[in-house]
C-alpha cells in the first residue's frame, strides 16, 4: 500500500520544471510568490498563460506537477501502462466536451484517477462532485442557463493605456505633486504650477481642474475656471478622482458580470442556494447600477435627465438657431412688406419745425421690430432646447443691439453658448460617473469573487452535466477485492450512437458475483464483435472514474480497492522481439503486493499461439498469487491457458444465442459465467450448414463435428 500524504507546497522551486527564471517571472507577474503558488495549485491555467515564455501546456504541466506534490501521488502512479493512459486521456476529453469555461476545461486536467490508498481524496471529490448532481439534473438541458455559463470568464483588468485628457490635476505645492503623478499619472495629466498666471493658463485648456492644495484659490479665479478642491490627496477616492478607472472595469467585464447575477437568479429561483455572499438587496442594487452603464464606460442616455437635456441641447443647438432665425428673417421681411408709417399730430408737428427727423421715426419703428423678432427667436430657442435661467441669460448677448438685417447671431457670443452647454454637461457626466463609481466600487472585490466562485462552479456543474447525460451513478467502494455492477453502458459506444445494449458483469467478491463464483482472475472468451473488448472498456471506464471520485456508468457498480491500473489493448501483429520483451517487463510489476487491476485484450498475439498460452497462463498464476489483485484477459485461447496453469481461472464467454431468421448473428452481449464461448467460426460453418443441401452440406457437417460445443467448466 501506498503511504504517500498531502503536503502543501512551500517554495515555487520545489515544482519540477520552475528555474530561476521562471520563478521570477511568475512572482513579478503574481506580486509574491504565495500567490503565483496559489495561482498554481488551483490550476489557474488562464492567468499562468498570460505571462511571456509560459504556454498553456507548459502551464498545465506546472499545475498537474503542484497537485502531485500536494496530493502525494501522480497520474502514473494508478495509470501504469500506456494504453490505460490513452484511455483515461479519452474519458477526460469526453468530459471536457461538457465544460461550459475554458476555465473548467482547464480544471478538469487536474482530475485523474488516485490509488484507493489515498480514499481521503477520493472521498473529498465524491463530496465536492455530489453537490452538483441534483444541479446536473435540474438545469443540464436548460440552453439559456448554459449560454449564460458560457459568458463567464476570466475578468479583465483595467487597460492600461487608459487615460482621461479633459480633466488635469494642478499642483502649487512640490510634495503634493509628487505624490499626485505617483498615485494618478498613469491615468490623467498631472501639472506642477510655479505662478497664479501659468495655473490659469493650463486651467482654461481643460473641462474640469481639481488640486489637492490651496496655493491659487485665493485669488480672483476668472469666468469658466472653477476648479475642484480635494483636501487631503492620501485619502482622495479613485472613484471621485479618477471614476473613469472603476467605471472601465465594469464596462470591459459587463457580459460576464450581468451573466454571473442572472445565473444567481437562476439558481434561487429553482431552490438552489449558491453564493450567498449576495443578498437579494445587493443583486438589485448592483443589477440597477450597471443597467446605467454602457459598454464605453460611460453613463447611457436615458437614465439622467440633466445629461439628456444638456445633450440634446447641444446635439440641437445649429439646427434650432438656424430654424429660428429663417422663421424670424421671413416673418420680419413680410411685416417690413406690409407695414405702413403712421404719424401722430404730436411727430408731425416734430417733423415741420425741424425737432425730428423722418429717419429717426424709421428707426423707432424698425427697433420695434427688430426687438419683436429678437424675443421671439430667443424664446423659441430656450423652449426648443430646454434652457434654464442662466443658459437663457448667455441668449441676450448672443444678438447684437444694434439693428441688422437679416437677422445674425454673434458667432464668439455663440461659441460662449456651447461651451457653456458643454461644459455643464462635462460636469453633470463627471458628478454622474461618480455616483455610478461609488457604487460599483463597493462591489468591485465581491464581484471578482462571485466571478471566481461561478467558474469553481462550473467545474462541479459541468461534471454533473456530464454525469446526468450518461445517468452515472456513485459507485459503492467495498473492502472486498472484486468490481461487479449491474447494468453498464460503454461511454465511448454510447457517445458515438446513443441506445446500447448495457451489460451486467462481475469478478472477485462483490454482491454481483454468483454464489461459488467469485474468482479474482478471469479468462473472456466470446464471439468475434461479440463487445468482449467493448466490455473491458467498460470496466476501465469505471474503474478510471471510479477513483477519479467521479459518477460511473452503471446502475449500480461496487468497486474493491485499486492501488495501480494496467490496460494492455490489442496488439496489431506478433511483436518483435524487442516489443515482446517490452511487454513481459510491463507484467514482471505483477510481482509486487499492492492490488492491482490487469485488463488485457487478446494478449496472444504478441508471439505464437503455443509460447502465448504458456506465458499467459504464468501472468495468471501470477495475479491469482497477490490475493488483492484482479484480472480479465480476453483471448480465443482460453482452453489452451488452461491446460498450462494451476490456478483457478473462471472462464466466461460472450456468446451468440444462434442465428436468426436471416442467419445473422444473435449476440448476448452479457458473459455467461463459466462457459467457454462457441467462437464465431463455429457459428459460420453452422450458417453455411444450415443454408447448402447434398454434398456442400455433408462437407460443412464434417467440419461442425470438430468443433466442441460449449460445455460447462469445473467450477
Amino acid at each position: 500500500m501506498s503511504t504517500k500524504t498531502s503536503q502543501p507546497l512551500l517554495s515555487l522551486r520545489e515544482i519540477h520544471g520552475i528555474g530561476e527564471r521562471v520563478a521570477d517571472k511568475l512572482i513579478e507577474h503574481f506580486g509574491t510568490e504565495d500567490a503565483a503558488l496559489q495561482a498554481i495549485c488551483e490550476g489557474d491555467i488562464a492567468s499562468l498563460s498570460e505571462i511571456n515564455g509560459i504556454s498553456h501546456n507548459f502551464a498545465l504541466s506546472l499545475a498537474r506537477e503542484a497537485r502531485s506534490r500536494t496530493e502525494g501521488c501522480s497520474i502514473s502512479d494508478f495509470l501504469k501502462t500506456k494504453e490505460a493512459l490513452e484511455l483515461y486521456s479519452r474519458l477526460l476529453e469526453l468530459i471536457k466536451s461538457f465544460a461550459h469555461t475554458t476555465h473548467s476545461r482547464d480544471r478538469l486536467n487536474l482530475f485523474y484517477p488516485l490509488p484507493a490508498s489515498r480514499m481521503d481524496l477520493i472521498q473529498k471529490r465524491q463530496a465536492f462532485i455530489g453537490e452538483y448532481l441534483e444541479l446536473g439534473e435540474a438545469f443540464s438541458e436548460n440552453s439559456e442557463f448554459l449560454d449564460l455559463l458560457s459568458r463567464v470568464r476570466k475578468l479583465k483588468p483595467v487597460p492600461a493605456n487608459l487615460r482621461v485628457r479633459d480633466r488635469i490635476i494642478l499642483c502649487g505645492d512640490p510634495k503634493i505633486l509628487e505624490a499626485a503623478r505617483e498615485k494618478f499619472q498613469p491615468f490623467l495629466p498631472v501639472q506642477g504650477v510655479e505662478d497664479f498666471s501659468e495655473f490659469v493658463d493650463l486651467a482654461r485648456g481643460y473641462s474640469s481642474v481639481i488640486v489637492f492644495d490651496d496655493t491659487y484659490l485665493g485669488f480672483d479665479l476668472p469666468e469658466g475656471i472653477e476648479p475642484e478642491y480635494f483636501q487631503d490627496i492620501s485619502r482622495a477616492e479613485f472613484c471621485q478622482v479618477l471614476p473613469e478607472k472603476e467605471l472601465s472595469f465594469f464596462a470591459r467585464n459587463l457580459y460576464c458580470i450581468r451573466a454571473c447575477l442572472n445565473i444567481v437568479s437562476a439558481l434561487r429561483s429553482q431552490g438552489f442556494g449558491f453564493f450567498e455572499g449576495f443578498s437579494e438587496e445587493k443583486l438589485g442594487i448592483l443589477n440597477a447600477a450597471l443597467s446605467k452603464l454602457g459598454e464605453d464606460g460611460k453613463p447611457v442616455e436615458g437614465f439622467d435627465p440633466e445629461i439628456d437635456r444638456l445633450g440634446a441641447a447641444l446635439q440641437n443647438l445649429d439646427s434650432v438657431l438656424t430654424s429660428a432665425l429663417n422663421e424670424a428673417n421671413q416673418r420680419m421681411n413680410r411685416t417690413l412688406e406690409a407695414s405702413s408709417l403712421t404719424l401722430s399730430g404730436q411727430e408731425l408737428i416734430k417733423l415741420v419745425s425741424g425737432g425730428m427727423e423722418i429717419k429717426d421715426l424709421l428707426a423707432k419703428e424698425l427697433d420695434r421690430i427688430y426687438k419683436t423678432e429678437i424675443k421671439a427667436v430667443k424664446e423659441e430657442i430656450a423652449d426648443k432646447l430646454g434652457l434654464q435661467k442662466q443658459e437663457k441669460l448667455m441668449l441676450e448677448s448672443l444678438f447684437p443691439d444694434e439693428i441688422s438685417y437679416p437677422l445674425s447671431v454673434d458667432q464668439s457670443q455663440l461659441q460662449l453658448l456651447r461651451q457653456k452647454l458643454n461644459n455643464s454637461l462635462e460636469k453633470t457626466r463627471l458628478a454622474r460617473k461618480r455616483e455610478l463609481a461609488k457604487t460599483l466600487s463597493a462591489f468591485h472585490q465581491p464581484v471578482e469573487q462571485l466571478v471566481k466562485e461561478i467558474l469553481d462552479f462550473d467545474l462541479g456543474f459541468s461534471i454533473a452535466c456530464f454525469s446526468a447525460k450518461f445517468q452515472l451513478k456513485v459507485p459503492k467502494l467495498i473492502r472486498e477485492t472484486g468490481i461487479g455492477f449491474e447494468a453498464g453502458e460503454n461511454l465511448f459506444l454510447k457517445a458515438r450512437h446513443g441506445e446500447i445494449d448495457p451489460v451486467s458483469y462481475s469478478i472477485g467478491k462483490t454482491s454481483f458475483s454468483p454464489a461459488g463464483l467469485e474468482n479474482r482472475v478471469v479468462l473472456l472468451s466470446g464471439v468475434n464483435s461479440g463487445g468482449k473488448t467493448s466490455l473491458l472498456e467498460l470496466i476501465a471506464q469505471c474503474v478510471i472514474l471510479g477513483y477519479m471520485g467521479f459518477p460511473v456508468p452503471a446502475k449500480e457498480l461496487e468497486l474493491g480497492p485499486v492501488e495501480e491500473f494496467y490496460y494492455f489493448g490489442k496488439s496489431k501483429g506478433t511483436l518483435d522481439a524487442g516489443a515482446f520483451e517490452t511487454t513481459l517487463k510491463q507484467f514482471s510489476m505483477l510481482s509486487e503486493v499492492s492490488g492491482k487491476l490487469v485488463l488485457a485484450d487478446e494478449l496472444e498475439s504478441i508471439t505464437e499461439p503455443g509460447a502465448s498460452a504458456r506465458i499467459i497462463a504464468g501472468i495468471l498464476e501470477y495475479l491469482y498469487r497477490n490475493e488483492q489483485s484482479l484480472g480479465i484477459f480476453v483471448s480465443h485461447l482460453s482452453e489452451l491457458i488452461l491446460e498450462n496453469t494451476g490456478a483457478e481461472v473462471r472462464v466466461d464467454g460472450i456468446e451468440a444465442d444462434g442465428l436468426d431468421s436471416n442467419l445473422e448473428l444473435i449476440v448476448n452481449r452479457n458473459p455467461v459465467y463459466n462457459r467457454i464461448a462457441r467462437s464465431t467460426p463455429e457459428l459460420i460453418v453452422e450458417r453455411l450448414l444450415r443454408k447448402t443441401t447434398g454434398k456442400e452440406q455433408e462437407f460443412y457437417s464434417h467440419l461442425k463435428n470438430k468443433f466442441r460445443t460449449g460445455t460447462k467448466m469445473d467450477s
